[in-house]
């Protein structure tokens, strides 16, 4: 009798813990946090803490040795009186609008023509898909080879049609126009393919009816599939933008940042792992955040409208 009224205890306990759990798992805002939990964990520990620590830091001018001691914004002061720091943010600006106007023009022209039917169409689209399968960093290191002015095959080609040599990232005049090829040419696929997906689903209909009206293609282009596209060409600049602020591989791979192209990201890793300020460099890496956000925060309320007209 003893062991029998154990055994049942135990049965109703279990009964009992799987109904609160089952009952637990019924409930749906319940569940929802408890799939959400790990991401969180996972977000607090790899991105919150690292940008509030950094915050903190952009507040001290510790340099790695001692402990560090809170001097308010004098690192932000001192920041706004720094011309190495405006000429690297103004070549980082520089970049952003010469590549994302290019990578524009050029992914649009291409995905113009990729949307028409041909042969070899599939082999011509996955030979335009090779660079994003290139690591960056091995990327700039190929480019750094092929635009030697000695060895590489770049130059080796003027010299069979008759032209100079350049040292494209030799001379200042030359280096950051050169990054700025290097960049477009890896991360053009980028825009050429979403620009295609995007026109491969426009609607042919409204198209037909225009093409039934006699509308010819530069005003069929401007009236309807600019528009239809214009979500997609923001996401575009909003990406690149965000990607192109933090462009450090390109550089580590060529010149270094030497010959006029130091960069915010790389002015950042010099003040920090360089010469090892940690108080300035947190406050250059927060500047960079914020201005991420500025930008990313006015491209989205953009994008909304965008899609909004298009709904």
């Amino acid at each position: 009798m003893h062991e029998g009224a154990l055994d049942q205890e135990r049965v109703s306990f279990n009964n009992s813990s799987q109904g609160w759990w089952a009952k637990l798992i019924e409930k749906e805002s319940t569940y929802k946090w408890i799939l959400l939990i790990p991401l969180l964990v996972a977000l607090v520990i790899y991105m919150l803490y690292p940008t509030f620590y950094c915050l903190y830091m952009s507040f001290t001018d510790y340099i790695l040795r001692g402990d560090p001691n809170f001097v308010g914004f004098d690192n932000y002061r001192n920041l706004l009186h720094d011309p190495v720091f405006w000429s690297a943010a103004g070549r980082t600006a520089m970049m952003v609008v010469i590549c994302i106007s290019v990578e524009l023009l050029l992914g649009m022209s291409i995905a113009l023509l990729l949307n028409r039917e041909f042969k070899g169409q599939n082999a011509i689209r996955g030979l335009f898909f090779l660079p994003l399968l290139i690591m960056p960093l091995a990327m700039s290191m190929f480019w750094n080879y092929m635009l030697h002015v000695q060895f590489g095959i770049v130059n080796q080609m003027l010299d069979w049609v008759g032209l100079e040599r350049i040292e494209f990232l030799g001379k200042a005049k030359y280096a950051l126009y050169s990054i700025m090829g290097i960049e477009i040419w890896k991360w053009l696929p980028f825009s050429i393919f979403v620009l295609l997906a995007g026109l491969r689903g426009l609607p042919k209909d409204q198209f037909e009816a225009a093409s039934v009206d006699g509308a010819g293609f530069w005003i069929t282009f401007r009236k309807l599939t600019l528009p239809m596209l214009k979500p997609l060409i923001i996401i575009i600049i909003l990406l690149r933008t965000m990607w192109l602020i933090r462009t450090f591989d390109p550089l580590y791979g060529t010149t270094r940042a030497g010959n006029s192209t130091e960069l915010l990201d790389w002015f950042v890793y010099r003040v920090s792992f360089v010469f090892f300020d940690i108080g300035k460099g947190s406050a250059l890496a927060i500047f960079s955040l914020y201005a991420t956000i500025i930008i990313c925060a006015i491209m989205y309320r953009n994008l909304i409208k965008a899609m909004d007209k298009n709904a």
